[in-house]
């Protein structure tokens, strides 16, 4: 094999691909990136743990075909390093030490036989939806967020995804939150699915979004896997088996007080008054009264902090809790110029929401102080 590319190019894919291999597997081929010469002018580079694969094809210069499989973690810090011109690729013989020269630097590099990588299986369907990336990216960014880290097997641990007819609904719940948004989207062939994505397989999607100039990502599901499908790359993963909640009946619809807020000016607000919070807790207390809002946290051990704000309010005072956290992840992924929250009474879930997006929702159950 022997064959030579731009340091920028590979470089870009191999950040793209090398976060989908292996970290500790059981095969050490798993933390290997594959490298395929394809043709004259492309070669192939994919990663995979098994549950989660990502293939790129770049152009390249190619003289003789072949494969071989480098760590990935060394072969990206070492091209990471390289100076921005022609990197060749060099494998001969049987030993599987590969020569890379780029300049005045060169490396050797020992990897393991293209023959030992798992054929990776892509699930073979024609049956397609193309959507639309911006609709899709924000989504996902709206939902990621609020799902579990305690189980990643748990359908907790996944995004919800739905696509009915044009519109693209999404949601993801932990226990003590839920976040959905819905987003309008073409769906020319009227195809429909639900599925339950795992977390890490939406963040790697995002990743492998670095550099790319579709305007649509073309998405199938079949057998317990999805694939997403762009012009020169892919990435396939398996879903999470499972029912998902119901979680359209924890949002409440009769809630009876409103409040409307600067968002940024919370944000700022809430991270002032948590440098005093309870770092086990991360309980903050705010108290609604008549167009004020007064945010406190107190900590034994430090001291307390409180903060107040003006807002849109003319309910009745109302004091409630909440995990902090919980309310900064929601704001920091809408992108309104205000806040709606919608509560009812101290103990009852609160909806957070982005003004210019009724669709784009945040559920937060408050914290029952004792």
């Amino acid at each position: 094999m022997k064959f030579s590319a731009e340091r920028d190019v590979i470089n870009n894919a191999l950040n793209v691909v090398s976060k989908a291999a292996a970290v500790r597997g059981i095969q050490p081929v798993l933390s290997n990136v594959l490298i395929e010469t394809r043709n004259n002018s492309e070669i192939k580079l994919c990663a995979t743990d098994l549950d989660i694969s990502v293939e790129m094809i770049i152009p390249a210069e190619s003289s003789e075909e072949g494969s071989i499989t480098l760590p990935a973690k060394k072969l990206t810090e070492i091209i990471s390093k390289l100076p921005n011109e022609k990197v060749s690729f060099k494998l001969e013989g049987e030993n599987n030490i590969v020569e890379i020269k780029c300049g005045n630097s060169k490396f050797d590099i020992k990897g393991i036989s293209g023959s030992e990588f798992p054929p990776v299986e892509y699930p073979e369907s024609d049956d397609f939806v193309e959507v639309e990336i911006d609709p899709l990216l924000k989504a996902i960014r709206q939902t990621l967020f609020a799902t579990a880290t305690y189980d990643m097997n748990n359908v907790l641990s996944g995004v919800f995804c739905k696509i009915e007819g044009n519109t693209l609904e999404m949601a993801a719940l932990d226990g003590n939150r839920l976040a959905r948004i819905k987003e309008e989207i073409e769906n020319t062939d009227n195809k429909n699915f639900s599925v339950i994505i795992p977390s890490r397989t939406l963040k790697e999607f995002v990743n492998v979004l670095s550099g790319v100039y579709d305007e649509k990502v073309a998405i199938t599901v079949k057998n317990g896997q999805i694939l997403f499908k762009l012009t020169d790359r892919y990435i396939t993963s398996r879903l999470i088996e499972g029912q998902y909640p119901n979680y359209e009946q924890l949002i409440p619809t009769t809630n009876s007080k409103q409040a409307v807020i600067d968002r940024s000016k919370l944000l700022a607000s809430l991270d002032r008054v948590a440098t005093m919070v309870n770092e086990r807790t991360n309980i903050i207390k705010m108290a609604f009264n008549n167009d004020s809002l007064k945010i406190t946290a107190d900590t034994p051990d430090l001291g307390d902090s409180c903060d107040e704000l003006a807002v849109d309010y003319k309910s009745d005072n109302l004091d409630i809790a909440f995990n902090y956290r919980y309310i900064q992840d929601f704001l920091k992924v809408i992108e309104a110029e205000k806040v709606i929250i919608e509560m009812d009474g101290s103990l009852s879930g609160v909806l957070y929401k982005s003004e210019n997006e009724q669709d784009a929702i945040c559920l937060i159950m408050p914290v029952q102080l004792t």
